[in-house]
């Protein structure tokens, strides 16, 4: 059997609610490293009493779990890793606290305002207690599924990854990433055959591209010819009409999800805004979402 190591990225959506002093707007303002040290000592004086696989919730968070299942049911022997912006890299077999933290940009528990301060957080928090080095988790067989934002993030990782194994993929991923790394981008015209919402994109595509390796390497021949087949067949682009909407409806859609979940980032919202049928300018959701979320 096939070791297989599975890292996705953390959801904002938790099963309990933060602990104490566990949501990122409770940290002073002051710098980034100030804020990561002050934000470690708190994760460690936390009770960890929640196993990470089920801590996260959401729509994304269940495809996860399917995805370690199908690895299961495939005959690879699976190890899935999650990584959080408040805790590291981390085994989902691992336990851990209620906490508020997320990369995404324009959120009340954003741990930084630009890229640059996302990275730095990073460095610090990945080193904290309880979380795995990124050396200990590479392995020869690995699947990585991250947004574009937390690939980013986590590129110095996907680049030690990519030269230390001998078959990875990476699944969404950004643009941007360090060229050598084999990567199927997120492709929204397959929305139309995978279902789900647009966040849980990049773990359906994960699963079917792993129902092609079939037990056997995650980049070989075999499972990108059947990859193209499958996706040239099925691609339906989507044409998007959506609605205009005022500040006014647009700041009363936003009072209507925050109240339903308190920790929606900015970044969620305005995907859930999109996928309802209107449409509204990221920069001035962002504006009106900070107005709006105090």
């Amino acid at each position: 059997m096939r070791k297989l190591t599975i890292v996705v990225g953390c959801t904002n959506r938790k099963s309990v609610p933060p602990s104490d002093g566990l949501s990122v707007r409770d940290l002073d303002a002051c710098g980034v490293e100030v804020r990561a040290q002050e934000w470690i000592q708190r994760v460690a004086a936390a009770p960890a009493a929640v196993p990470i696989v089920d801590l996260y919730m959401g729509e994304t968070w269940q495809q996860a779990k399917m995805l370690l299942a199908d690895a299961n049911s495939l005959g690879y022997l699976p190890e899935m890793f999650v990584a959080s912006a408040g805790l590291g890299l981390r085994p989902v077999t691992s336990k851990g606290p209620g906490y508020s933290a997320t990369f995404a940009l324009g959120s009340p528990d954003s741990v930084a305002t630009d890229y640059p301060g996302l990275l730095d957080w990073w460095h610090y928090v990945r080193a904290q207690a309880g979380a795995v080095p990124a050396e200990a988790v590479a392995s020869d067989s690995m699947l990585v599924v991250l947004s574009d934002t937390y690939a980013r993030v986590l590129s110095e990782e996907i680049d030690l990854w990519g030269r230390h194994s001998s078959d990875l993929l990476l699944v969404g991923g950004s643009p941007v990433q360090e060229p050598g790394v084999p990567r199927l981008p997120a492709d929204r015209a397959l929305r139309h055959q995978l279902g789900g919402t647009a966040s849980s994109l990049t773990m359906r595509m994960a699963r079917q591209w792993l129902a092609f390796c079939d037990g056997g390497a995650l980049t070989s021949k075999s499972a990108r010819d059947s990859w193209r087949a499958w996706a040239h067949s099925v691609r339906r682009v989507e044409v998007y009409d959506r609605a205009p909407m005022d500040d006014a409806e647009v700041v009363a859609f936003i009072r209507k999800v925050t109240q339903d979940d308190p920790t929606l980032s900015a970044t969620r919202a305005l995907r859930m805004l999109r996928d309802s049928g209107r449409a509204c300018e990221q920069k001035r959701f962002s504006r009106l979402f900070a107005e709006t979320v105090v």
